[in-house]
């Protein structure tokens, strides 16, 4: 398994963040959600930001490398394909979103659910000021799970044919930075079928950490019982964890989760303990 210390993939991905959160704040600025933010939350997120999208892309590109051949050799290979061009890869692209949003929903609920997961989760959930640098506000591992929970059965079952218009699949892949962002936009009906600012910002909120789980399309929320619709201008002020520090340090953001894990494998401790009800969303 082969480790680039500092690859293409990462630079691209550095410049890829880098002028979706630069976008992100100015527009930020039209129509706050949060009117007084902490600089020094926003400038830990930053950094927090650079050390995830380095670990992830020195340690998950391999990683994935080793899994792919043995996932695509026991695949059903159920054929998703739709026609090129720009109609065909719209539909191309939200196939395949929809199917990892059903994979991502139950790893995230399961994140809520399990002590052992929220361990590794909870740092993304304790800042009290999300904005679009909360995107990239995760322990490095979470990446490194996915490729199994999500990424690994998605491969298993099905053979996705890449769509042919980039932008497209671009503009997905920019869905984490809009649901993250600090903004009052609301968007009504349609909210039920796409998620948004509002809806995942309840989803940070201490009252509200157990539900709006999806990423992308909050049906699967609707149809598995735990949606919640955002009411109508309003927009939760106050975000993190409840009982919990704001987690701006590089030990709870790094270290931590080895360390909490390592007292519960010396306790015997494990399965699911109801972390949610104490989860900030």
């Amino acid at each position: 398994m082969a480790i680039d210390w500092l690859s293409p993939a990462f630079l691209s991905e550095f410049r890829f963040a880098a002028i979706a959160i630069g976008a992100g704040l100015i527009v930020e600025r039209l129509r706050p959600a949060q009117t007084r933010q902490s600089w020094r939350g926003l400038a830990f997120n930053l950094a927090t930001a650079t050390l995830f999208l380095y670990l992830t892309m020195l340690l998950v590109p391999p990683l994935s490398g080793l899994v792919d051949p043995w996932a695509k050799r026991i695949s059903l290979a159920i054929p998703v394909r739709f026609p090129d061009g720009v109609a065909g890869s719209v539909l191309q692209t939200i196939a395949f979103f929809v199917v990892f949003d059903f994979f991502f929903y139950w790893w995230h609920r399961a994140q809520h659910r399990w002590r052992w997961l929220w361990i590794q989760h909870r740092f993304h959930h304790q800042d009290r000021y999300v904005n679009v640098t909360t995107v990239h506000r995760y322990h490095f591992s979470e990446e490194i799970f996915r490729i199994f929970v999500i990424f690994v059965p998605m491969a298993v079952l099905f053979d996705f044919k890449p769509p042919t218009v980039a932008s497209v699949w671009t503009a997905f892949l920019l869905w984490g930075y809009w649901i993250h962002m600090n903004l009052r936009v609301g968007l009504g009906p349609l909210g039920r079928w796409i998620s948004g600012p509002q809806f995942h910002r309840f989803h940070h909120t201490p009252e509200y950490g157990h539900v709006n789980f999806a990423a992308i399309f909050p049906f699967w929320d609707r149809l598995f019982g735990t949606y919640h619709h955002p009411e109508p201008g309003v927009f939760p002020q106050a975000t993190g964890v409840a009982n919990a520090t704001d987690g701006n340090t590089f030990y709870e953001g790094v270290v931590l989760p080895f360390v909490e894990w390592g007292r519960a494998i010396r306790r015997g401790a494990g399965g699911g303990d109801g972390a949610a009800g104490r989860a900030a969303g």
